[in-house]
């Protein structure tokens, strides 16, 4: 379809924002949103943290890793996610007080 100045009209293209999680059996989705507990400790400074662990755990549960290497990586990057928290939190709360 053209519009009346002769330029062909586009459609807005809707972005699944559910695409990533798709296809991911259970335990891959609940060791993706592992990290995302920080946010209800550490609100948005945890938030932040469990997000990057979040997109991290979404793109190991995608490779082509075997099961036992996969689940090792992905409950990693959750720990390193909240040791990483608790150090950069517990450095903030030294310096301010």
């Amino acid at each position: 379809m053209e519009s009346p100045e002769g330029r062909e009209q586009t459609t807005p293209v809707r972005r699944d924002r559910w695409a990533q999680f798709r296809g991911l059996t259970w335990r891959q989705l609940v060791l993706s949103l592992l990290p995302l507990g920080l946010i209800g400790v550490g609100g948005l400074l945890g938030g932040l943290f469990g997000g990057v662990g979040l997109v991290i755990n979404l793109a190991l549960a995608r490779r082509p890793l075997g099961v036992v290497p996969k689940v090792a990586a992905m409950l990693g990057v959750a720990v390193a996610a909240y040791v990483i928290y608790f150090v950069v939190a517990g450095t903030i709360l030294a310096l301010v007080h």
